[in-house]
């Protein structure tokens, strides 16, 4: 199915996320709503007309096996329904753990007990069947509250409207990832990166293609870029973040994608010898601020991102808003502490 011609009469068996933009700096509107950015991983939820549920990654990877307490949990959706939302696993103070999720996923449902996941419904596509995509996002989440039952491992995260900035500051006080903004008219556009929707990041983190490795024990550090106007360009080195586990599998990879041949062009004069792959493989990137020379400040690897293809490894270039008025006594704080 194109998921950019996603036919609205039909339920679908697969559908690719709506991602947002990213804005320069918290605003607060009256004609935005304003939600906690999990660190987690973006999942659709299918619950067909038969009753039968499937939970897929943006990359359309099924993953309903590895997590039987979030597939139970689903029997309380209504058949014929597709929510979208984010799964997470969280550290012992309740906020997300994106390193500790990736574990889970890696090890699958015999970690269950172990690590427990819950899925944060956020947007309804389809309910009892009927298709909600071009309904604004304020009416579909009004009928997503009503129509999914929260509990267990399954929650329906409130919003909170027009204090945009008071929520970015009780994320920053609480450490979370930060916020994204949606245009109370925003339809539901499968598969592309809309400015109806915006996140403000607290935390900067993107995700980068490897391009090459640096050392021999199995790598000092990776090397990594991003795709801007079709073409890959390099943004820096990471060298720290790497637990044995993941620096086993990665060493595993890169040694699959070994390539005499540089994937830039033209080729870069590098200080150090670079052993160079094939860009396939995606990482998810901490970093304080990009350097005015194109890289990255103080990187940090945060995780492995199997579900993001290559050539969604873009540098975002933030859009700028203008800020509002932050109303007192809003909800931002109870937002940001959710009972998992």
């Amino acid at each position: 199915m194109d998921q950019l011609q996603i036919e609205l009469e039909s339920f679908p068996s697969e559908v690719r996320p709506m991602q947002a933009a990213s804005a320069e700096a918290p605003f607060s509107s009256a004609e935005y709503l304003f939600e906690v950015k999990w660190d987690g991983l973006r999942c659709i939820l299918f619950r067909d007309p038969h009753g039968g549920v499937h939970l897929k990654d943006r990359g359309l990877h099924d993953l309903t096996g590895d997590l039987p307490e979030i597939a139970h949990a689903a029997r309380r959706v209504p058949p014929g329904t597709v929510i979208d939302g984010e799964l997470v696993a969280t550290d012992n103070d309740g906020r997300p753990d994106y390193p500790r999720l990736r574990a889970r996923l890696a090890g699958g449902a015999r970690m269950r007990d172990e690590i427990p996941t819950a899925y944060l419904a956020f947007d309804a596509l389809y309910l009892e069947g009927r298709p909600l995509l071009r309904q604004p996002v304020l009416r579909r989440r009004v009928r997503l509250a009503k129509s999914v039952e929260g509990g267990g491992h399954m929650f329906v995260p409130q919003h909170i409207e027009e204090d945009g900035v008071e929520l970015f500051e009780a994320c920053l006080e609480r450490g979370l990832e930060g916020v994204v903004a949606k245009h109370v008219q925003s339809p539901y556009v499968p598969g592309q990166r809309s400015p109806f929707w915006l996140k403000v990041k607290a935390v900067k983190s993107d995700d980068f293609v490897v391009i090459g490795w640096m050392g021999e024990r199995p790598f000092d550090a990776l090397v990594v870029g991003f795709y801007e106007e079709g073409r890959l360009l390099p943004c820096g080195t990471v060298g720290g973040g790497y637990d044995d586990e993941t620096t086993g599998v990665l060493r595993d990879r890169i040694k699959e994608l070994a390539t005499p041949v540089s994937p830039l062009e033209p080729p870069p004069i590098m200080v150090r010898p670079v052993h160079w792959v094939r860009p396939e493989v995606v990482v998810s990137i901490r970093y304080s601020e990009w350097s005015p020379d194109g890289t990255l400040r103080f990187p940090i690897f945060n995780g492995l991102r199997p579900e993001v293809h290559p050539s969604e490894a873009v540098r975002h270039r933030p859009r700028v808003v203008i800020s509002g008025h932050v109303r007192p006594g809003s909800a931002a704080y109870d937002l940001t502490r959710f009972p998992f």
